[in-house]
């Protein structure tokens, strides 16, 4: 993620050097030579994945951690600057002169603070050079991978069982697919889903069937990874195709089982050995199952070794990426659903009493515990794993309950890397921060997509081109979320897109997990309240008057501001501490919030970019207490207005606003409507009533 903060970084410094210039008057030097110091290490960043593989984690860490600390620093110097210069030319002639002094003061001390960054920055890169020397424990770092891939396998191979439960229906479907019409050309099919949800389960469930075991002579599983290399991936076939080493396998002129001479295939190339896989598959009616393929560059490379002799083979594909599927086969893949809640508590019970007869008071708190898993079975398996260890009673169970997913992801458990970590460490850069930006909302909630994508344009997180809108790249995003099996759909429109959609709570967990080291956002409920912290987006699960009763949180930094508790209503004096101490906001969501007054001062936000106050109930509010003045909030891009049927004008500073993209009102009175009508609407513009 530290290569996102820095490119994000970089972007803002580019749209301020070319926006607000006048600004950034007597430090815009300063603001260039840290940009292009940022440019080198953000390069450095994109080009250092062989530098992490052969060091230890804890020195890369450290150094990215610094990266992204930096890069916080100075995006606060910058905004926080920009703030006051603004508040200084808002200042009228006298105004300015009685503050002349601080102003000067002002430049100073900025220049002096981007001086600093930059020698830290330098600082970072010549330790880098360090860093990136051979290191002796090379061997070591070897090791300890291969261990945390081997401790991957063995939490897999806890979650196959031939008579797992829940997978009956599905086998069925897949194995009818496998042999349906007993079509002579080579097929290739794919089972795809989130990480923890049984692909490898169903494809051994399939692969073990008699009906299978009947119709492919020749059968053979090798799992693929997100590490694969084509040579390893080919002998992992030899060595199923070809058990013995010392043999040839059966062609058309060597008879199966005859003696030919010792060889080391090890030392063999790669079109030598899809040579050799050929020769052995050439003859026979086969089954190969390819399990846990990432990358469609792995298909391509090793597909030829698969020879296509009429003889109705068939491949088996089990992907988490839907591209993985649509590349190596024309038939639709199959999409594995979560298990049921009856299937949920059937693997549970097997798993955690193991056959034997259970209290029956303890079921209706077991079915509790079991529902928090989200029918994924990995998690099912691991929660029952601990269980079984434990006393089996009410007061042992009632400490799980309502913690699931605490115990699930604790590093012991190694299901975080399981479901999370493989899936994000396999993202591109530019989708990293819109995944975890879906850990924001409350758990089990049904996301507006049109909100979600209107936020990350807000964040900033959408590469904007000249030729399309961000909003159709915004979307692209999220389809690609969802074809990476990390977002799930919840409703489609009418028109056949995406209305709304959901995020696994176990996924969400993991969300938080990795932004709170990250520091990319912080979610504040009634649990965590008193911790002190420092985020740059905070989301707050509870009521807000709690909050700010109870809270001891540093707003100082704060980017984006989320309240979910759809009771709160927001008076005076909530606004009053927002305007205060949220000075550098530029996300503002109150979902469904009824707010009784508007303050005046709400331009005063100059980072503002996308206020979603979602019922105005203006009844008692006059017009004239919601001004705006010029420029008062530059960076707004879009406003919607929900609610508003007692409110029958809008400022009309607000059409001035130079980087306004869409205004939408929703359900406006008769007054508003003819207002609206009648309004002349800029070129850039997107006016839309509901």
């Amino acid at each position: 993620m530290a290569d996102s903060v820095v490119a994000f970084l970089l972007e803002h410094l580019s749209q301020l050097l070319q926006r607000e210039a006048n600004l950034l008057c007597g430090v815009e030097d300063k603001i260039i030579s840290l940009r292009n110091e940022l440019e080198i290490i953000n390069i450095y960043l994109k080009t250092s994945s062989e530098w992490k593989k052969n060091n230890h984690k804890q020195i890369e860490q450290k150094v990215l951690t610094q990266i992204r600390d930096v890069s916080y620093s100075a995006e606060d110097v910058i905004d926080t600057f920009i703030t006051n210069v603004a508040f200084y030319k808002k200042r009228n002639v006298l105004g300015r002169m009685l503050h002349s002094v601080g102003h000067a003061k002002l430049l100073h001390d900025v220049a002096e603070k981007i001086d600093k960054i930059k020698t830290m920055l330098n600082e970072i890169h010549e330790n880098k050079i360090k860093y990136c020397q051979e290191s002796n424990d090379q061997s070591t770092s070897a090791r300890e991978d291969e261990k945390r891939t081997q401790t991957l396998h063995r939490l897999r191979r806890n979650v196959e069982e031939e008579d797992v439960v829940g997978f009956v229906h599905e086998s069925e479907v897949v194995i009818n697919r496998l042999i349906e019409g007993g079509l002579p050309r080579l097929k290739v099919f794919s089972i795809i889903g989130m990480g923890g949800l049984g692909k490898t389960t169903l494809a051994r469930k399939v692969y073990n069937s008699n009906e299978v075991k009947k119709q492919f002579n020749c059968r053979a599983w090798v799992y693929v990874s997100n590490e694969c290399r084509a040579k390893d991936l080919l002998l992992g076939l030899l060595q199923i195709l070809m058990p013995n080493r010392n043999y040839e396998c059966s062609s058309s002129n060597i008879k199966k089982g005859k003696k030919k001479h010792k060889e080391d295939v090890n030392n063999l190339s790669d079109e030598e050995l899809k040579k050799r896989v050929r020769e052995c598959l050439k003859w026979e009616k086969y089954l190969l199952v390819l399990d846990d393929l990432w990358k469609i560059q792995d298909w391509d490379e090793v597909k030829d070794a698969f020879p296509d002799e009429n003889k109705g083979s068939r491949i088996l594909i089990t992907s988490r990426l839907k591209e993985v599927a649509s590349h190596t086969g024309r038939d639709p893949p199959y999409y594995l659903q979560f298990l049921s809640e009856e299937q949920s508590w059937e693997l549970f019970f097997k798993k955690v009493f193991r056959g034997e007869e259970y209290p029956r008071d303890l079921e209706s708190l077991g079915k509790q515990i079991v529902k928090s898993c989200g029918g994924l079975p990995l998690s099912i398996v691991v929660l029952a794993g601990l269980l079984a260890n434990k006393e089996k009673s009410h007061r042992e169970w009632s400490k799980v309950l309502g913690h699931v997913n605490w115990y699930l992801t604790r590093d012991e458990t190694q299901v975080k890397d399981v479901v999370l970590k493989l899936s994000f460490d396999n993202l591109p850069s530019r989708l990293k921060p819109c995944f975890l930006y879906l850990g924001i909302f409350p758990e089990d909630s049904e996301i507006r997509v049109s909100q979600l994508l209107q936020l990350w344009i807000a964040e900033g997180f959408i590469q904007e081109t000249e030729s399309r809108d961000a909003c159709d790249v915004a979307e692209d995003y999220l389809y690609e979320l969802v074809d990476r099996s990390l977002i799930q759909v919840a409703r489609i429109k009418d028109s056949g897109g995406v209305k709304t959609c959901r995020i696994h709570d176990l996924l969400r967990d993991l969300c938080i997990l990795e932004s709170k080291e990250d520091k990319f956002f912080q979610v504040c409920t009634d649990n965590n309240i008193l911790i002190p912290t420092k985020p740059r987006r905070l989301s707050v699960h509870s009521s807000m008057s709690h909050y700010l009763s109870s809270s001891t949180v540093d707003h100082s930094c704060v980017r984006s501001l989320f309240c979910s508790d759809n009771s709160s209503l927001y008076y005076g004096y909530e606004w009053k501490w927002l305007t205060k101490n949220f000075k550098l906001v530029q996300v503002l969501d109150f979902e469904g919030k009824c707010c009784f007054k508007i303050p005046s001062n709400l331009g005063n936000f100059i980072h503002l970019r996308f206020p979603q106050l979602q019922e105005f109930h203006m009844r008692n509010l006059p017009i004239r207490n919601w001004k705006l003045g010029n420029g008062s909030m530059p960076r707004l891009h879009i406003l919607d207005i929900y609610g508003c049927d007692k409110l029958d004008s809008l400022p009309s500073e607000l059409w001035s606003l130079t980087t306004l993209r869409k205004a939408r009102v929703w359900n406006p009175s008769s007054a508003m409507a003819a207002m609206l009508k009648n309004l002349e609407v800029k070129n850039g513009y997107q006016l839309i009533v509901e």
